[in-house]
């Protein structure tokens, strides 16, 4: 009989040790798995600004700057499952372009906001009349070189609507008051709402602009520490200063930008990742995933972990 007992109480404390010993084992930590790397954006000058996701596609919004000709706006799809390229557009303005935000419809349809230059037309220069003999014109024989248009700043706030496979449907512009660059672009209600750190617009879909603002606005930028909640999960990134409780392979000298995958229950890390340079945008889209745009010397990288 007291064999029976101490038997049960053995199979009971079982129970409760073996989940608490499970939940202390380390994770050992691991480099962040990249799905797509590269410059990505045309010229030595590309530059990133936003990263957009779907079911459909990841989208890397930015500027390229080629060799010849004006800066453009550029929109690049990749495969959200294999990091594929699956179409690039570049988007050039009347001079030079920079697209800098986007969101989605729920057509699937991509409105890109940035900016865009004009030519400012400069006069060029005819010669003087005097007084020359009959049918001369020029009695000093001046060769007047024509002055090409010079550039102006990035004054005109540019939308463009893409549709889904890459084809530009139409672009829609508004003449600012000064140089401005669109930070975010988002839909609410029907409308678009363009927001840069020092001015705010609102655009119908059919690209009649209202409501220019111009004051400062808080733009919220990548910080330093972030969580997304994936169902049962907390995908947290921050910058570990020394060792990381339930993580192993880091020493206590470390400095790292981690992201975990914790439960979000239990607390129990499931997932330890080292992120190799900079975040620029963290996300997350039931079906695709959590999804990292970091930098890299090289340009940049796309990161999908679920």
């Amino acid at each position: 009989m007291k064999s029976r007992i101490l038997t049960a109480t053995l199979a009971l404390s079982l129970l409760f040790v073996l989940p608490a010993q499970a939940a202390t084992k380390s994770i050992k930590i691991a480099n962040l798995p990249i799905l797509a790397s590269g410059s990505f954006f045309q010229g030595k000058g590309g530059q990133w600004f936003d990263t957009l996701i779907s079911k459909r596609a990841i989208y890397l919004v930015g500027t390229s700057e080629p060799s010849t000709g004006p800066t453009q706006g550029e929109v690049i799809a990749l495969s959200p499952i294999t990091g594929a390229q699956m179409w690039d557009l570049p988007i050039p303005g009347n001079f030079d372009a920079v697209a800098s935000a986007a969101t989605l419809d729920a057509a699937g349809n991509l409105w890109v906001a940035g900016s865009t230059s004009v030519p400012v037309a400069t006069p060029t220069p005819t010669p003087t009349p005097t007084s020359s003999p009959p049918g001369v014109v020029n009695p000093g024989g001046v060769v007047v070189t024509p002055v090409p248009p010079t550039r102006a700043g990035l004054t005109h706030i540019t939308v463009w609507e893409i549709n889904p496979d890459g084809s530009l449907i139409t672009t829609f512009t508004y003449n600012a008051p000064d140089v401005l660059l669109p930070s975010t672009i988002a839909f609410v209600k029907s409308s678009l709402v363009i927001t840069g750190n020092d001015f705010q617009v609102t655009m119908s879909k059919v690209g009649v602009f209202s409501k220019f603002i111009s004051a400062s606005f808080a733009i919220k930028k990548a910080a330093t520490s972030s969580s997304l909640k994936d169902g049962l999960y907390i995908w947290k990134s921050y910058v570990a200063h020394g060792l990381i409780a339930g993580v192993s392979g880091v020493k206590s000298t470390d400095v790292n930008r981690v992201l975990l995958k914790v439960g979000s229950r239990t607390g129990t890390i499931y997932g330890a990742y080292r992120i190799a340079g900079l975040q620029l945008k963290f996300d997350y889209l039931a079906g695709v995933g959590v999804v990292l745009t970091t930098s890299t010397p090289t340009g940049y990288a796309i990161s999908v972990l679920k």
